[in-house]
């Protein structure tokens, strides 16, 4: 039974008198050996691991994220381009993936697996939509994602000979499930639902210009970056995991 705590008591001392401090426990006798208080219990909470990957990091991870790569100096070897990838559904934090989309070849996954050029039946997926599947997958609900590529306007974006993809801006539109269903493209089979990273809208894209572009006027800026070439050197896009189902 536990005792009664004492109600603390204003304390009067007189040169004669000795002072007894109310303890909210029984004290043992004085002439009994005391024995040993416990040690204080101490509840140590172990910092939560946020998982962050570069995926296609190459020799650069970004920092504080685990890189990610098919070259065998990454903390992660793994081929991109075959699924599933070694974490688990809603596992991921936050992805970082820079100036890989666009080496993703133009080819179809099948439910078996395989690349095929075309698709031959209605099960097979774009392998771009089958990388970002496979993002959202991994990505914890409210998970964040940063893609980076070339825009379609720009000498960097056809320099490199291992590009395969050419991207505008609205090429993200087709990574939001509202979206799609708006524009009836419910028969791409895509699993992904990418919003907005501050809100449940379609996927934010910005473009990196040179330094000078800014002195100009806003409307200036945007009708050279729609209709000029090498205006905008990359395109990028943030990202966040939406929700699951349509219902959520």
């Amino acid at each position: 039974m536990t005792p009664d705590l004492i109600s603390p008591v204003q304390l009067v001392q007189s040169p004669s008198e000795e002072v007894v401090v109310p303890t909210p426990y029984p004290l043992p006798p004085a002439n009994s050996p005391s024995e040993a208080a416990p040690p204080a219990l101490e509840i140590q909470r172990s910092a939560v691991r946020e998982v962050r990957l570069d995926l296609a990091c190459g020799q650069s991870p970004r920092e504080g994220f685990e890189g990610v790569d098919i070259w065998p100096g990454a903390k992660h070897q793994l081929n991109l381009l075959r699924f599933p990838w070694p974490w688990a559904d809603n596992s991921v934090d936050e992805l970082h993936c820079s100036h890989f989309v666009e080496h993703i070849p133009m080819a179809y996954l099948t439910p078996q697996g395989d690349l095929s050029p075309v698709p031959t039946t209605p099960a097979d997926k774009d392998l771009f939509f089958a990388f970002f599947d496979e993002c959202w997958r991994i990505l914890k609900p409210g998970g964040l994602m940063t893609v980076i590529v070339p825009a379609l306007r720009s000498n960097r974006a056809f320099q490199d000979p291992t590009h395969r993809r050419f991207l505008p801006a609205e090429a993200f539109l087709y990574l939001n499930r509202a979206w799609r269903e708006a524009n009836k493209l419910d028969h791409y089979g895509v699993a992904c639902n990418f919003v907005g990273p501050l809100g449940d809208g379609i996927p934010a894209v910005d473009g990196q210009v040179p330094m000078e572009e800014g002195m100009r006027a806003l409307e200036v800026q945007i009708a050279r970056a729609q209709t000029l070439w090498n205006v905008v050197a990359d395109w990028v896009a943030r990202l966040k995991k939406g929700a699951i189902s349509a219902t959520q």
